[in-house]
């Protein structure tokens, strides 16, 4: 099992670096953008800004460094990593020459390093041997093979190539067919449910989690179940067995206590796992918004979860002798975060807020670690084991609401290796991503083309930071040394700032201001027709 590290030593690295420690700040004036808001990106569609915070005149705001490394390692601005931007035209050879290799188009990482010492000793040939060897995907040689190295501006935008998306939109709806199970013992496991159901009644693969014990967060006391089978039919033979069984004298029971089966929904579902989303209602998992009702501003729509909600879940696991519901069943916490993560309606991106998002990331962190902690001092060896560990961690890393320096965070907590943060989607420097709240690498893109396109955005910030001013460019440049400089000066093209009105942007803003920014710097830095 992995070991978690120093996660306790964030606030005080913050502190020396001059970091905010906290997700709101107080304003500060900061300079005008590079400039000015374009149009929408040409490839966007949907609409954007709508729902929980209106557009507004003012800069939109950030903290300079967002989610810090929890592995306690303070920020090392070196320089960013070397991406040749020269011309690799296709090679001409004739395919069928037996000494000509095509380039590998499948590789995972394209740098590899030669291995091995060339036989003389020289100090030209030990350069020579220790030189990495750049070996381009194909699609990346497709995209860059023009006269001059440089795709059009119309190409590098079309969706085939362009190596962005919006993160929390590629989550999507799903309505599987579901089964309740009520009046549960309160201590039910994950596996008895499994068991009591049967491994033949089509319930979804475990990697899909397919089980919700329902926990009311703020006493920590179970409810009910869910389970999620692969078609409504499956769901409904499974309720229906149960019936007859009933019928025939045979009472279903977990334990000692008679459990009822029914045929349930995702709208069930969804309501019973996220109480306090008011003003919506469900329409399977999809949810739907009713008007704003100004006489009862209590019953409108404030949000999926609250930050009390995601509080509490962490106390019940800090403090379990107060929740005697948690105390007996240690590990319904952990598994009212994966059904969190796995269920909550991140393609609503107009309704939720970086707060909201910002208030589970670090109730997952600190869940993380808590159990960590607890397996390490074997604790609960039954409950708390690592295969609950290893459920947490993925949960946490397939979460499309959360961003690739979050997954970095959650990756550097447990040891992660580079491989297996690749599985998940990883790009290669994600600790360098850092002012990217809805940008993530396209799934199935090449490596080398999302670096490719960041060396891109890199050189020409830094070409617009040169061009200006002296004042305005010295102001930039002392701001530049508290973050990493791996997307050159994209922070300033965006024009996040600090303050509390960043924490009120939502998601979908900041997809807008991001690909507007994208949209900006390719257009300068690249030709057009």
């Amino acid at each position: 099992m992995v070991h978690l590290r120093n996660y306790s030593a964030v606030a005080s690295i913050q502190a020396e670096a001059g970091l905010p420690q906290s997700q709101s700040y107080h304003s500060m004036p900061t300079l005008q953008p590079l400039l000015s808001p374009g149009p929408t990106p040409q490839h966007l569609n949907g609409s954007y800004g709508y729902g929980l915070v209106s557009e507004t005149s003012g800069r939109l705001t950030e903290p300079r460094n967002y989610a810090p490394r929890t592995s306690g390692q303070p920020i090392i601005n070196s320089p960013p990593p070397k991406f040749g931007l020269e011309v690799t035209p296709l090679s001409t050879q004739n395919k069928y020459d037996p000494f000509f290799s095509p380039p590998n188009d499948r590789a995972v990482i394209p740098y590899l390093v030669s291995g091995g010492l060339a036989s003389s000793t020289t100090q030209g040939s030990l350069v020579k041997a220790h030189t990495p060897v750049i070996q381009r995907s194909l699609e990346l040689m497709t995209l860059t093979n023009t006269p001059s190295g440089y795709p059009i501006v119309e190409v590098a935008m079309d969706p085939s190539n362009f190596p962005f998306v919006d993160g929390p939109r590629q989550a999507k709806s799903q309505n599987f067919g579901v089964v309740k199970l009520k009046n549960i013992p309160f201590a039910t496991k994950r596996s008895e449910i499994i068991a009591f159901l049967g491994r033949n009644s089509k319930i979804l693969n475990d990697s899909e989690e397919p089980v919700h014990i329902i926990m009311e967060r703020a006493t920590s006391k179970t409810m009910d179940a869910y389970v999620e089978f692969h078609t409504l039919a499956d769901a409904m033979k499974a309720a229906e067995r149960h019936h007859q069984n009933s019928a025939n004298g045979r009472i279903s029971r977990l334990g000692d206590r008679p459990v009822e089966v029914e045929l349930s929904s995702q709208a069930n579902l969804m309501k019973d796992l996220f109480p306090v989303a008011r003003g919506i209602f469900w329409d399977g998992s999809q949810p739907s918004f009713k008007p704003r009702n100004r006489a009862t501003p209590w019953e409108n729509f404030k949000g999926f979860i609250s930050t009390e909600e995601m509080t509490m879940l962490i106390k019940h696991v800090e403090v379990p002798h107060r929740s005697p519901f948690s105390k007996e069943c240690p590990q319904r916490p952990y598994e009212c975060l994966i059904s969190t993560l796995r269920k909550f309606p991140w393609y609503m991106t107009e309704y939720i807020t970086i707060n909201q998002r910002t208030a589970i990331y670090k109730a997952t962190c600190e869940l993380i670690r808590l159990l960590s902690r607890a397996i390490d001092k074997e604790d609960d060896v039954v409950n708390l084991n690592s295969q609950l560990f290893k459920r947490v961690i993925t949960a946490a890393m397939n979460c499309h609401g959360f961003t690739s320096l979050m997954k970095d965070d959650f990756a550097c907590m447990v040891d992660m290796t580079d491989v297996q943060a690749l599985s998940f989607g990883q790009p290669r420097f994600a600790n360098s991503w850092t002012h990217q709240y809805a940008l993530v690498p396209k799934p199935g893109i090449r490596l080398d083309v999302v670096e490719w396109y960041i060396a891109v955005i890199r050189e020409q910030t830094q070409r617009d930071v040169h061009a200006r001013p002296l004042t305005d460019r010295t102001v930039l440049e002392e701001q530049a040394k508290h973050t990493s400089p791996y997307w050159g000066y994209f922070w300033a093209e965006v024009g996040y700032t600090q303050g509390p009105q960043f924490d009120s942007m939502t998601l979908a803003q900041c997809a807008h201001a991001e690909l507007s920014a994208v949209e900006r710097i390719l257009s300068r830095a690249l030709p057009r027709h």
